[in-house]
């Protein structure tokens, strides 16, 4: 599946940021960060703000929707 969805935000969010388009709260978003359930970008340093990979995000999502719907 090879559909293009627009994104109206970057491709790395901050957790605020996906607390806001989500709904979901910072601190939980902390803890399934940390659970892995949802994806961030890999730090080169370890003081650097961690980011939302919102792409590798909506990939899942799309593969996850697929496997429903067959």
């Amino acid at each position: 599946m090879n559909k293009n969805i627009p994104l109206t935000f970057g491709p790395f969010v901050t957790y605020e940021l996906y607390s806001q388009l989500s709904g979901i709260p910072v601190n939980t978003i902390k803890d399934y960060v940390n659970k892995g359930r949802i994806i961030i970008k890999k730090k080169a340093l370890p003081r650097e703000k961690p980011l939302i990979n919102m792409v590798a995000m909506l990939e899942l999502a799309a593969k996850e929707s697929n496997e429903y719907l067959r």
